[in-house]
């Protein structure tokens, strides 16, 4: 038995290098390819924008935040400035980067970039789009990683009551929403 946890736990090593190794290629073989588009198109052309945001992606995959953050905020900028503020790909980008800071542990700033995607998805989708509610649980994570509890619960319960009028009480996302509600309630212990 000794034998076969050794070599589980190798096998799980070997999986993890596979992966990374398999990451860091991707991140060779993108960059590359956004040093072409960048030298031919320039860094603000759209056809970069989705390049730079895999790119981004893969370098938070191996907790390399500082990298991916300055990728996401570049595409930001650049859509803020060829796109316009209230664009759906530019709310989108903010979010991405919000959610790299939250990854990274920077919590404050996720917490104000995630306002922002709230407030612009709220105004550009509605309250009811299924983007808005990801903010929404979004930010409430970043609340509770803050220790502000109240506030997040706030969140989490608009949006399991949102999933219970736009989706009904079985919907798997609904259900989701529930089972998290739980989640938090167990770990705050018995009153």
């Amino acid at each position: 038995m000794y034998y076969i946890s050794i070599l589980l736990a190798i096998n799980v090593v070997i999986m993890r290098d596979k992966h990374s190794m398999s990451v860091l290629k991707r991140i060779q073989d993108l960059s590359i390819t956004l040093s072409g588009l960048e030298n031919n198109l320039g860094p603000e052309n759209p056809k970069c924008f989705l390049i730079r945001h895999k790119l981004a992606h893969a370098y938070r995959a191996l907790e390399k935040f500082e990298q991916a953050i300055n990728l996401f905020q570049f595409n930001l900028e650049a859509k803020i400035k060829v796109l316009g503020q209230d664009h759906y790909e530019t709310i989108n980008s903010q979010s991405s980067l919000a959610n790299c800071y939250y990854a990274s542990g920077e919590f404050p700033l996720a917490i104000q970039l995630f306002i922002k995607a709230l407030d612009a998805r709220t105004k550009i989708l509605g309250p009811f789009h299924p983007d808005t509610l990801r903010s929404i649980g979004s930010l409430a994570n970043s609340y509770r990683a803050t220790g502000q509890s109240t506030e997040a619960d706030k969140l989490h319960l608009r949006v399991l009551n949102l999933r219970q009028i736009i989706l009904g009480a079985n919907h798997p996302k609904t259900v989701a929403s529930l089972k998290h509600i739980e989640n938090v309630l167990e770990s705050m212990g018995p009153n």
